[in-house]
């Protein structure tokens, strides 16, 4: 039977079978060119009704998809216009005493001169002495205000539970009595590996580091502030907020596998903040109360970069698990200032969970459980996540599988 290229090729895909069975036989013999048109007619119509439910079920979700892109932009856009012409500053930091751990390098030194920036008293807190001397001489050189604005440094072992009250005394000495306005959590590092693979005394290490040293400052800044002013003192309603800080990670929404040392003090840190954030709720209505409360309102803010190009991130990535450079290879690191800059203009809208990406807003979206969600956009993020993570999630455990069946038990760690 001669037929030619078309028809062959049409016989040999499969899912085509029951369209070719309806298409008639040529007859024996040479094939006019009007019969191979008229077969080849027959042949893209029946094609044409069989596909036409799946191109109808494809053309559906495609448009379901650009409406719901369509409207999420529309809304953020809208949303964004509309916050940038009713814009208030709710982190007015001028004339203020900020504590920033961890300021002598990284992150936290990009905080610090930032705020100077905007005219912060600035106290940095950390180890070496002589990183912090430079550093101070950074921040120093930022400032809005040199003849009036006041700077120091103070270097102490946050893992140490002595030192948050020793830090908080001393600050409040040297702010003529008053205690800082913002305490900004910046210390830490990150000692990636396998859980298995991980010695104990990293695994406590990490905590110590990450989630101890916050807390002790946490601890010991709210006995300050939350010491009641006394009878007779008239209460100020309008008095700017304090604000209280820490900064986790987005792994603290997803953990990753090679970061198990890391994840847990993050999250318990994540943990950490949103009580808190329930618990000040308490102390900012007893203001409202008659009887002495504190003398300002608190605010907790909970921060969550993806990875940041500070010193430590070459030493980071030198103990990283293969897998998890491969889990995190659409993260792009970004620069201490670029990273403090979106962080001070998130305190400045008010926000309470701030992601300076669009990976970090679409993983707060799908992890905010019941995280405070502070405008649109955290609900619309939510909504968003919620469906990006239905995807993420299996896509994550089975790359882990895979590398195991590729690499082995000894080469997957």
């Amino acid at each position: 039977m001669a037929m030619d290229k078309l028809t062959i090729w049409a016989c040999q895909r499969k899912p085509q079978k029951k369209v070719l069975d309806s298409v008639e036989d040529p007859p024996h013999g040479e094939i006019s060119v009007s019969f191979r048109r008229d077969s080849y007619r027959k042949y893209a119509t029946k094609l044409d009704e069989a596909r036409a439910p799946a191109l109808s079920q494809a053309s559906h979700t495609i448009g379901m998809l650009l409406t719901i892109i369509a409207t999420f932009v529309a809304i953020s856009s809208a949303y964004a216009i509309m916050n940038f012409l009713t814009r208030t500053n709710h982190f007015n930091v001028a004339n203020r005493t900020v504590v920033v751990t961890g300021g002598s390098q990284g992150l936290g030194l990009a905080v610090a001169r930032q705020l100077a920036a905007k005219g912060a008293n600035i106290v940095i807190v950390a180890q070496t002495v002589s990183k912090l001397e430079e550093a101070l001489n950074t921040i120093r050189s930022a400032a809005a205000n040199p003849a009036i604005q006041k700077f120091t440094y103070l270097s102490f072992d946050l893992r140490s539970s002595d030192s948050a009250p020793a830090i908080l005394a001393k600050v409040t000495e040297w702010n003529n009595g008053e205690p800082p306005d913002v305490v900004f959590n910046c210390a830490g590092n990150c000692i990636p590996s396998f859980f298995a693979s991980s010695s104990v005394e990293t695994l406590r290490a990490q905590m110590d580091t990450l989630y101890w040293s916050c807390t002790y400052m946490a601890h010991a800044t709210l006995q300050h502030w939350l010491k009641p002013v006394g009878k007779g003192v008239q209460k100020s309603y309008d008095a700017k907020p304090r604000h209280l800080i820490f900064t986790s990670s987005v792994v603290a929404f997803m953990p990753i596998a090679g970061y198990a040392p890391y994840n847990p003090a993050k999250a318990a840190m994540r943990s950490l903040a949103d009580t808190l954030n329930q618990e000040v709720q308490v102390y900012n209505g007893a203001r409202k109360n008659p009887q002495p409360g504190p003398a300002a309102e608190i605010k907790i803010h909970a921060i969550y970069p993806t990875g940041i190009l500070s010193p430590g991130f070459e030493n980071e990535e030198k103990l990283k698990p293969a897998l998890t450079k491969k889990l995190e290879e659409d993260d792009q690191p970004q620069q201490p200032d670029e990273l403090a800059g979106t962080i001070i203009a998130e305190l400045e809208a008010g926000k309470y969970i701030i992601t300076a990406s669009l990976i970090g807003h679409i993983m707060k979206g799908w992890a905010m459980g019941g995280s405070q969600r502070v405008g649109i956009m955290d609900y619309l993020y939510t909504w968003l996540g919620s469906i990006i993570v239905l995807f993420i999630a299996p896509d994550f455990m089975s790359k882990c599988w895979k590398w195991g069946r590729e690499k082995g038990l000894q080469r997957a760690s």
